[in-house]
Order: C-alpha cells, then sequence, then structure tokens
C-alpha cells in the first residue's frame, strides 16, 4: 500500500503577526488567509529500509535502524514528523517517505507548514492513526514549534489542513477556531481578478525576522499598539471580503503594509520596499508581503484595467517573477494507492 498527500499552500490577506505567542497568548489574535493551488506533497510506501528523501532540496537519507530518537538536519521535518505521529506505534514497519513543495522555503505562503501538514496526513494514513484537521494542524503545530524548534506563528497549519478562505481566531488559553468563509463566487472572482502573486525572492534571515518581531511583541509596547492595529483591520478585512467589497479590501492592504513595516526595521527590506514602489507606480492600488517579510511573495492588488499593464510592467524587471494561481476551497487530501 502507498499513501499520498497534498496540502495547499496560503496567501495571508490579514492579521498576520496576531499569531505569534507573545501577542496571542496576551491578547487573542485573528488572521485571514486564502489557500492556493501550489502544494506541499507526501508519499509513504513500504520499503526494505527507512528513508526520507527531499526532492525539492534534492536530498536523501538512509537508515537501516530508526531509534525514537527527534533529530536535527536539513530533514528534520521529514523524519520528526514520522518519529511524532508513530511514537506509540506498535508496528512501526520500514517505510520510504519522499515530499515535493512547490515553493521554496521562506516563500512567505507557509510552505514548511504546508509540508508538515501533508506528512502527518500521510503518515496517520498509512498507519491507520485517525486524525481530523483540527488534530493534523495541532500535531503539526507541535512538530513545527516544539519539536523542531522552528520560530514563527499558528496560523499555517490550520490553513492547510482546512483550506479554503478562513477566519481563524487564536484565544488566550491556547484554543484556535477556524471560520470558514462562505464567499459569494463573484466576491472570489474579483478578488482573483484584482490580485497578482508576485515572488521577489527569499528573505536570507526568514527566522531571525520572526525571532526579531516575536521579541519586539514582548518588549516594546509601540509593537504592541501596532499589532492590535493590525488585529482591527483584520477584523475589518473580513466584513469587506464577506459583503465584496474590494475597494475597501485594497484600503485596508495598504493600512496592513504601513502598519508591518513598523513592527520589525527588517520587514521592508530593500527589494520589498523597491518592489512596493514600482508596483504603486504602474498600476498597484494596494500591495503587502505575504509572510514575515524581507523576502518571499508580495499580493499586489490592482483594478482590471490596469491589471495587464502591472504585470508587463513587472515582467520587465531583472529580478522576481509573476506567479500564476487560483483560490481553492479544499484543505489537506489523502489518498490510497
Amino acid at each position: 500500500m502507498t499513501v499520498f498527500a497534498k496540502a495547499p499552500l496560503r496567501l495571508g490577506l490579514a492579521g498576520g503577526g496576531t499569531d505569534l505567542s507573545p501577542y496571542w497568548n496576551n491578547h487573542g489574535g485573528v488572521v485571514l488567509s486564502g489557500t492556493i493551488d501550489q502544494y506541499a506533497y507526501c508519499k509513504v510506501e513500504p520499503w526494505d529500509d527507512w528513508c526520507f528523501k527531499s526532492v525539492d532540496l534534492d536530498i536523501e537519507d538512509t537508515h537501516e535502524f530508526l531509534d525514537d530518537q527527534y533529530v536535527g538536519g536539513p530533514l528534520k521535518l521529514l523524519i520528526n514528523s514520522y518519529q511524532y505521529i508513530t511514537r506509540s506505534h506498535p508496528r512501526k514497519t520500514p517505510v520510504k517517505i519522499t515530499t515535493y513543495v512547490e515553493a521554496p522555503p521562506g516563500s512567505g505562503l507557509g510552505s514548511s507548514s504546508a509540508l508538515v501538514v501533508a506528512l502527518v496526513a500521510a503518515i496517520s494514513e498509512y498507519y491507520g492513526i485517525p486524525f481530523d484537521e483540527y488534530e493534523t494542524a495541532s500535531a503539526a503545530l507541535k512538530i513545527e514549534r516544539e519539536i523542531c524548534d522552528l520560530p514563527g506563528g499558528k496560523q499555517d497549519q490550520y490553513s492547510a489542513a482546512f483550506g479554503g478562505f478562513n477566519y481563524i481566531e487564536f484565544l488566550q488559553d491556547g484554543r484556535t477556531i477556524v471560520n470558514p468563509l462562505r464567499l459569494n463566487y463573484k466576491t472570489q472572482n474579483m478578488l482573483e481578478m484584482n490580485t497578482v502573486l508576485y515572488y521577489v525572492g527569499s528573505p536570507r534571515s526568514d527566522v531571525r525576522i520572526i525571532e526579531g518581531t516575536s521579541s519586539n511583541l514582548e518588549k516594546d509596547t509601540k509593537t504592541v499598539e501596532i499589532t492590535h492595529k493590525i488585529k482591527e483591520a483584520c477584523i475589518e478585512f473580513k466584513r469587506s471580503l464577506l459583503v465584496g467589497d474590494v475597494k475597501k479590501l485594497s484600503d485596508l492592504m495598504n493600512d496592513y503594509w504601513n502598519l508591518k513595516l513598523q513592527t520589525n526595521s527588517k520587514v521592508g527590506s530593500p527589494a520589498l520596499i523597491d518592489t512596493y514602489e514600482y508596483a504603486m507606480l504602474n498600476g498597484a492600488t494596494a500591495a503587502k508581503i505575504s509572510g514575515a517579510g524581507g523576502g518571499g511573495h508580495m499580493v499586489l492588488f490592482t483594478e482590471f484595467e490596469n491589471r495587464h499593464k502591472l504585470i508587463t510592467a513587472l515582467k520587465k524587471r531583472d529580478t522576481g517573477r509573476i506567479v500564476p494561481f487560483k483560490f481553492v476551497k479544499h484543505g489537506v487530501d489523502v489518498w490510497r494507492q
């Protein structure tokens, strides 16, 4: 038996930063995101030894014997996901786990979390361990943040597990509530038509940017006050999205961008600032970074009449690239062959 899984990547649309623990555990956080048709894939199959392979990183690691210890290194997400899910399973037979992600690390699209969600779904299905969406996201969160000690928030795992447009609440008691948004099809079409996704490039220090923002949320009252405003803007973004007010969404996105730049001086790298200013001069009405900042993907808003102008201008740049996408409604899928 072979098991496959794929988990969608996401566009962070509003509220980013309120899902970091120095903020949500004191004030509660909210984010809004939508999943897109780019994926993290996982394949689990019987094998003679335990083999872990990342196709996109071009790394493979084989073990004749696998103990119960967690590991570090470039394949730690794969190996530690396997170790965590099978830690109490009585029959851990050798397998080969192969993964592939359609976006690079540091892309700002939640690629690492989508990878772990796909791993959790595939491994649990292979060994017959029942996991629902909340359990899948919770397990992925524990693997990333605690076992692998990777800094970050808690939105990406839930976005990948549930899929679609979600308004996600992070309560001070640690609970997470996923509220799926049932958008009118006209609103989703308008959103896709008015949105351009542009890859600026991976940040050199994505981890340090997250750590810096978290530190500011612990020590700097101004950063906390700014994040309060980011949360308020996210609530308003949800209201505007549900009624299809695309113009208001554009205004709120600009507000978010200006607030986000104030939370950490490393968020707005020269490449991002240059891209933002160039896009605004060539047909964009708003822009924001998807993710921690410093690099990755930018979400650009435009109007129908100016979409072609913006895309044409961006294609003339020596750096970066346009990334075609569609929003998708499904979360992680898993199947057997």
